[in-house]
C-alpha cells in the first residue's frame, strides 16, 4: 500500500533508515545526513512541500495487511514541461525480495501515467544493484544505457545506469 508521506510517518521512517543504514549509506547521499527524528521530521517536512508544489510525490510503503512502514518510494524530480519524474524505492533491510519493491513500483507508475498524465519514467540504478535492476525489469523499464561517473557518494564517484518506461509501452495490471 503507498500512502503519501506525512510528518506522523517520520518515527517509522527513522527506525527504517536506521534499521537499513549500511544499506542506505551505499546509495544515497541524504541517508547520511539523517542523524535523528528532527532531521528526519526536517526530510518530511521537505518532502510534503515538494509534493504540493508539485516537484515530487514521495510516499511511504506500508504492508497490504497491516500499517507496518516497509519503505519509502518517490517520484522526484516531476518535470512538468517534459512530462517525466525519476522513480526511486527503497525498502528497509529484513523486508527485501518479499515483492514490496514491484508492488509499489506498479501503484506508483499507475499514479505516474494516470493521475500525473507522465510521458516517461525513468530509474537512475547503480550497476552493482542487480536487484534494482530486476525490480525495473518487472516494471517493464527498458536499459538505455550507462553514465559513468555520474553520481558523487562520499568523496567517490559512481556510474549509474538509465532506465526508462514511456506510458505508450506501460502495461497496467488487469483489474
Amino acid at each position: 500500500m503507498l500512502r503519501p508521506l506525512t510528518e506522523a510517518d517520520a518515527p517509522a521512517v527513522l527506525e527504517a533508515v536506521l534499521a537499513s543504514a549500511a544499506q542506505l549509506r551505499r546509495r544515497f547521499a541524504w541517508a547520511q545526513a539523517v542523524l535523528g527524528l528532527e532531521d528526519m521530521r526536517r526530510f518530511v517536512r521537505a518532502k510534503t512541500g515538494e509534493w504540493e508544489a508539485g516537484a515530487s510525490s514521495t510516499f511511504a510503503v506500508f504492508e497490504a495487511r497491516g500499517d507496518r512502514l516497509v519503505g519509502v518510494l518517490s517520484l522526484d524530480p516531476i518535470v512538468r514541461e517534459t512530462l517525466k519524474a525519476q522513480l526511486s524505492v527503497w525498502i528497509r533491510a529484513g523486508e527485501q525480495d518479499k515483492g514490496y519493491a514491484v508492488e509499489a513500483g506498479r501503484l506508483a507508475l499507475e499514479y505516474a501515467f494516470r493521475k500525473l498524465a507522465l510521458h516517461r519514467t525513468y530509474a537512475r540504478i547503480d550497476p552493482s544493484n542487480r536487484a534494482a535492476r530486476r525490480v525495473g525489469q518487472k516494471l517493464g523499464f527498458r536499459y538505455e544505457g550507462c553514465l559513468q561517473g555520474d553520481k558523487r557518494l562520499g568523496n567517490r564517484w559512481i556510474d549509474q545506469e538509465c532506465w526508462g518506461v514511456l506510458r505508450a509501452d506501460w502495461k497496467p495490471r488487469a483489474k
